[in-house]
């Protein structure tokens, strides 16, 4: 065919050269997508289920208020207790104890019961608004995906036109990935909350009926003296069971950090050691070498590896760097934390930072890094007790933990420094949504983060 028209020729041409760069630029900057086929097929929350939650979530709000107030009525310690409580005057002051402790369990269980609820409503509701958002750019996706280099030039009134509609296209890629990315997040943290948060939910209203049954087996006894009464103490749930299976394996990582620091510092002493050997070999063979001796103690040796805080740093002191830069707020404190359900105490070996799935997580200080495992690499849920998490080794004893990451950025023996990221924030391993959780040991043993995070 004989093109006659040179502006047609030049217009062809220029469309085939820029289809080729631009296909080309295209392959190269694409990106790899994280698959959601998975879980956008597979995991469908309907709104049926979410009414259905907000429904059970009212009736547990409203009897939580109820037994609240009851509660709040016996604790006034009134001489003579009023309307249907009245009845509970015939009690010994030892039933009469128990009664309002069974009762404070019971209205605790009915307000984690609705708080479980929150969060399983919450998590439903963004992946729905999520998935629609979704389906929404999909037909966009793919009108620009069908769409020929050609018939963007053609449609383009000028040159600048063309790369403007080209930049364009570029940046809804990028936005289309990231909200792949997002889909993803809200449908592994839905799936997280269907699994953890109804099962809890469930949990608190089976403690809420057995204190109910306690309580009316109570009432049944007015006027009844005994000396002890049986007891009544509550199962653990299976979510209070894997944290103590957290906490156990909290403990057990003591001792390995204690055996990596040792064998770390015997490496850096053995490579000192072997450093030292050879400079004064060298020594010894320059001074052979020539006529004028060299002066004895040049000064170097004060300073032959005996720094063992990581990545050539001066030793760690009591300040480091916040671990989870944006958000200065600790959500769960370091400390024994008294259970409302089952009334014992339960030690938190570490802090709670921050909550957002991706958001980075960086070395609280110099160091190098002694351990990662990362039994779900890349997933934001999965797992169990520290998930995807690693060590960083920060010399003179002191070791930083950071745990439940979606990905974790750094290897055994890499020297990081304070502020570098190390990590992204995720829900892995025994976690109930994103965040850090953040330790530090001296020597082995687990102390309070916050004076060094915060001095």
């Amino acid at each position: 065919m004989i093109f006659r028209n040179t502006r047609v020729k030049t217009v062809i041409a220029f469309a085939l050269c820029a289809s080729i760069i631009f296909g080309a630029v295209s392959f190269l900057s694409r990106k790899p997508i994280k698959a959601v086929d998975r879980g956008f097929l597979s995991y469908t929350p309907s709104q049926q289920d979410i009414d259905d939650a907000k429904k059970k979530r009212a009736e547990a709000k409203q009897k939580a208020d109820e037994a609240s107030n009851r509660v709040n009525e016996l604790q006034q310690e009134k001489s003579q207790l009023s309307g249907e409580l009245a009845e509970l005057q015939g009690l010994s002051d030892e039933q009469m104890t128990q009664y309002r402790e069974i009762s404070e369990q019971y209205a605790a269980a009915l307000i984690a019961k609705q708080e479980a609820l929150d969060a399983y409503i919450e998590s439903q509701e963004n992946l729905l608004n999520k998935r629609q958002e979704y389906a929404e750019r999909i037909g966009v996706m793919f009108a620009y995906e069908n769409k020929s280099t050609l018939e963007i030039l053609l449609s383009s009134d000028s040159l600048a036109g063309f790369f403007t509609n080209l930049e364009l296209i570029s940046l809804i890629g990028d936005a289309d990935l990231q909200m792949i990315d997002q889909l993803t997040i809200a449908m592994d943290d839905a799936e997280l909350n269907n699994e953890l948060a109804l099962q809890e939910a469930e949990d608190m209203q089976a403690i809420a009926d057995q204190k109910m049954a306690e309580l009316k087996e109570l009432e049944d006894r007015i006027g009844v003296t005994e000396a002890a009464l049986e007891d009544t103490s509550t199962s653990l749930s299976r979510w209070q069971q894997k944290e103590d299976e957290f906490q156990a394996e909290a403990d057990r990582l003591d001792d390995e950090i204690r055996e990596l620091q040792r064998q770390r510092e015997e490496e850096e002493r053995r490579q000192a050691s072997l450093t030292a050997t050879a400079a004064a070999k060298r020594a010894s063979e320059t001074k052979t070498a020539t006529a004028t001796p060299k002066p004895s103690g040049s000064g170097n040796s004060g300073n032959g590896g005996g720094n063992s805080g990581g990545g050539g740093s001066a030793p760690v002191g009591a300040k480091m760097t916040w671990p989870y830069p944006g958000d200065y707020t600790v959500y769960s404190g370091y400390g024994m934390r008294y259970h409302p359900v089952y009334h014992y105490d339960k030690m938190h070996w570490g802090v709670d930072l921050g909550g957002s799935y991706g958001n980075p997580i960086v070395a609280a200080a110099d160091g190098t890094v002694i351990k990662v495992d990362e039994p779900v690499e890349g997933q934001n849920t999965g797992s169990v007790n520290y998930g995807n998490y690693c060590v960083i080794d920060h010399g003179n004893g002191i070791t930083t933990c950071y745990a439940h990451c979606r990905d974790v950025y750094v290897a055994v023996g890499d020297k990081v420094s304070a502020g570098q990221t190390i990590a992204e924030c995720g829900s892995t391993g025994t976690s109930t949504g994103p965040h850090l959780h953040f330790e530090v040991r001296v020597n082995g043993q687990k102390v309070d983060p916050v004076p060094y995070i915060k001095g």
